[in-house]
């Protein structure tokens, strides 16, 4: 029983894909900078993160990684240079506590809890998640330079 028991441990262990990071992407990353916005408003702020990069080939780019938050990539090309853009909310505002309501319609408002992050990463590090045929494959980014807060009226 205990030989049983010990050996499936050891096929699930052994089943268990660890994420790692890309070695040789189709891209190259040549700079990344973030900074902090905030808006008019009492509590709405956020992050944008944008990564320079280089490519020969189409590569669909799915999500960047950063302070614990994951964020959708845009893609923007400005005078020849390519960009992932990603925005990260960081807003506190009060209106966007839990809602309880006999209404599930009301409910389904709510934010979805946050869950775990897939690495654990520095501040100045992020990761991007691309596509490769129905692969995810993840590419660590270091070095992301801080730049000056905008503030929105």
């Amino acid at each position: 029983m205990k030989v049983g028991i010990y050996i499936l441990m050891t096929i699930g262990l052994m089943s268990c894909k660890s994420l790692k990071f890309e070695k040789t992407p189709p891209f190259q990353v040549t700079g990344a900078t973030y900074n902090n916005w905030v808006g008019g408003q009492e509590g709405v702020s956020g992050m944008k993160v944008i990564i320079a990069y280089t490519s020969s080939e189409n590569v669909t780019f799915e999500k960047i990684l950063f302070y614990n938050k994951e964020a959708n990539v845009e893609t923007q090309e400005k005078e020849g240079k390519k960009y992932l853009v990603g925005f990260f909310d960081t807003s506190t505002r009060k209106d966007r506590d839990v809602i309880m309501d006999i209404d599930p319609k009301e409910e389904m408002k709510n934010k979805i809890p946050e869950k775990k992050p897939l690495f654990e990463l520095k501040e100045n590090e992020a990761v991007i998640i691309y596509v490769d045929g129905e692969t995810k494959k993840y590419v660590k980014v270091e070095n992301i330079k801080q730049t000056k807060t905008d503030f929105y009226p």
